[in-house]
């Protein structure tokens, strides 16, 4: 490809990290009750309108705030691959700011437990009134949106990043929850619980070698017929997201999984009735129940 062919497309790529700016810029003012400048107000909506007319369209306040995260995710992704190329895997991130947007993401994945319960009687059974475990709780959204869909649930909210464990007590507080929710700094390779879980939420970001560590730890953790929802990115439309999807995973600290070498893992750890189940765009579920 020579220089003037390279530059174009660079221009391309930059006009699409713009437009998600763009798109975060109206959905911030819409999310703040705030008008912005008039002019600029007018040309962000321009932009939109070429972008697509009803884009926004019935939008709900939990949708954009979704949204928004997501943009944010995306864009702060790129600005650290290019300051930090040379970056060991590894979750690294400080900023309250950015440890909030990328937590409030995840009370999707809540709310995806609670649509693959709908087909599958006995899980729906146990999350009314369960010991959750969420590994890797980060800021505590994810416990929140649980306790507040299963008002029976309590959960205990694992992690080892303290700056996410210092904004999780806030928001659990926040929120009054308290009383149904625990937080502990603590590596999920260490934990000695015995019977201790009725479902346990095992996240896609972790490392191979993490998980093959702590899954036995985890199958003794969980009562007999308790549920382990392990997540998985989901494939990727095309070669190029899909690569794009691995590289991040892997630059964050996770792993790559694909179905069949986790279903085997689960197999050797004592699992049965190990199913795929594809719910979310973004991340699929692998569920499987302690015998």
């Amino acid at each position: 490809m020579s220089y003037p062919e390279l530059l174009a497309k660079t221009r391309e790529l930059v006009a699409a990290a713009q437009t998600m700016g763009v798109l975060g810029a109206e959905l911030r003012l819409r999310q703040m009750g705030h008008d912005g400048h008039p002019l600029v107000r007018s040309a962000l909506q321009a932009v939109l309108r070429n972008l697509e007319p009803s884009l926004l369209d019935g939008l709900e306040p939990g949708q954009a705030a979704a949204i928004i995260g997501q943009l944010i995710y995306g864009l702060q992704d790129a600005l650290n691959l290019i300051r930090e190329p040379e970056r060991a895997p590894g979750w690294s991130y400080t900023d309250p700011d950015v440890l909030q947007e990328r937590g409030r993401g995840s009370r999707a994945v809540a709310r995806n437990f609670a649509n693959l319960a709908r087909q599958r009687s006995a899980l729906a059974a146990l999350l009314r009134d369960c010991r959750f475990l969420d590994i890797g709780t980060g800021v505590g959204w994810l416990a929140i949106e649980a306790a507040k869909i299963w008002p029976g649930m309590r959960i205990v909210g694992l992690d080892i990043w303290e700056p996410s464990l210092r904004l999780a007590a806030t928001n659990v507080a926040a929120e009054g929850l308290q009383d149904r929710i625990i937080l502990r700094q603590e590596n999920v390779t260490e934990i000695n619980d015995e019977a201790a879980f009725d479902v346990i939420w095992l996240p896609p970001c972790l490392p191979r070698e993490v998980v093959d560590r702590a899954l036995p730890r985890i199958a003794r953790a969980l009562a007999p017929g308790g549920f382990l929802l392990f997540g998985i990115f989901a494939s990727r439309p095309n070669p190029l997201s899909q690569s794009l999807s691995e590289l991040l995973t892997i630059r964050n600290g996770g792993y790559p999984w694909q179905f069949e070498e986790v279903k085997e893992k689960l197999r050797i750890a004592g699992f049965s009735n190990i199913e795929h189940a594809v719910g979310h765009p973004s991340h699929s579920v692998i569920i499987a129940q302690h015998e």
